[in-house]
């Protein structure tokens, strides 16, 4: 089993990103992640950024798929994700405040791309995270107005997601 101590960094098994551990308690090694909050993770979620494994030379057998832009048109709705990786080619040298003041734009540019458009729907992805994204883009929906908003369905993403119904629209 890896010995984890404070200050190292670390990555996350199942997820992407990475982050510091910042205190251990007990079995809980708590990690704070590339937008400063902290979390309680088991020693099993993570491993030690120095311990990745080399893989060597991986040949490309396909085509990298083309990155799409972040709002996406299905057939009645746009959909935008405002995970930082998506809307970001990199986060380095920003502050958060810059990067959440950043994700709030393109949420409130979709909302008005939508308008534009007569689109009736928008799908927000914030993530659960502690909320803060989440409570920052339903402070922009409120004062946007003409709008209806709701956590989408779990099949979309549950409380990680806001579905916005644009009021006057089909």
């Amino acid at each position: 089993m890896m010995e984890f101590k404070v200050g190292n960094r670390v990555k996350f098994k199942d997820a992407s990103g990475e982050g510091q551990v910042v205190k251990i308690i007990g079995s809980e090694i708590w990690v704070e992640d590339g937008f400063g909050f902290d979390r309680p993770y088991e020693a099993f979620e993570l491993l030690l950024k120095e311990e990745v494994m080399d893989v060597g030379h991986v040949p490309v057998k396909d085509k990298p798929l083309a990155k799409s832009g972040p709002a996406q048109q299905q057939v009645d709705r746009l959909i935008i994700d405002l995970h930082s990786h998506e809307l970001l080619e990199s986060t380095q040298g920003m502050r958060r405040y810059d990067i959440l003041n950043h994700q709030i734009q393109r949420a409130a540019d979709t909302i008005y791309e939508a308008r534009r458009r007569n689109i009736s729907k928008v799908l927000i992805i914030h993530g659960k995270g502690k909320g803060r994204l989440q409570e920052e883009v339903h402070n922009l929906l409120r004062r946007i107005g003409g709008n209806e908003f709701y956590f989408a369905d779990f099949t979309e993403g549950g409380y990680g997601a806001t579905e916005v119904r644009l009021m006057g629209r089909a």
